[in-house]
């Protein structure tokens, strides 16, 4: 190998390395980053075991709830607010009657409840740009796709796409579901979970159902 080439190798390998380097740690950061917002979440009772929120979301009101194995993409917003649309103005001053130097007395402000907390079951998978207004409930099993925005309650095992939201399929047949609602495997201990053939619903069914027989 010439003197050049043998050069241009170097230069490659120190680059290749720099770059993989960046790499790892803008993973690693990213992954850090993730794992302590959802401690947080989890500390505060807001989410269920083995769920997670990607950073930059939004949950508006703490008293909101996102069950377990739930999957919740970038960008999602939990309990997004209304406005009183038929006051005279829907800023809200209108219900809280204060704002700076103004203060509304109580008998000329709007009665209106500006913020309801979200239920979000268990096995949820929420995608990217997602808008949930407050007050909806995602039954378990749900899937809501990227970039919806859910106006009211969604079914356990829907799936759910669209401006507003609508429910255009299910995960699996009525019967499946009902069996799958019934065993809330999604309770059972780690030693139990570890059992199930993910990809075999009918295989996981019966192993359910015989623990509970």
């Amino acid at each position: 190998m010439s003197s050049i080439a043998s050069c241009w190798v170097k230069i490659a390998a120190v680059l290749l390395y720099s770059y993989s380097s960046r790499k790892r740690k803008e993973f690693r950061h990213r992954h850090s980053d993730r794992s302590r917002w959802n401690r947080k979440l989890l500390r505060s009772g807001i989410i269920g075991e083995h769920s997670y929120v990607v950073p930059g979301s939004t949950i508006v009101d703490s008293r909101s709830r996102i069950g377990k194995f739930c999957s919740i993409a970038k960008n999602v917003s939990i309990g997004t607010t209304m406005h009183p649309v038929h006051a005279l103005t829907t800023h809200p001053v209108s219900y809280s009657g204060e704002d700076g130097d103004l203060t509304i007395p109580p008998e000329n402000r709007v009665n209106f409840q500006n913020k309801q907390p979200v239920f979000i079951g268990n096995d949820v998978w929420i995608g990217l740009n997602v808008v949930i207004m407050d007050g909806v409930t995602i039954g378990d099993g749900a899937i809501i796709g990227a970039g919806a925005v859910v106006t009211r309650d969604i079914p356990p095992y829907a799936i759910a796409l669209g401006i507003p939201a609508r429910v255009v399929k299910y995960r699996f047949d009525e019967n499946t579901i009902a069996r799958l609602l019934k065993t809330r495997w999604w309770d059972r201990p780690p030693e139990v979970i570890r059992q199930l053939p993910m990809g075999n619903i009918p295989a996981s069914l019966e192993i359910l159902e015989k623990l509970d027989s």
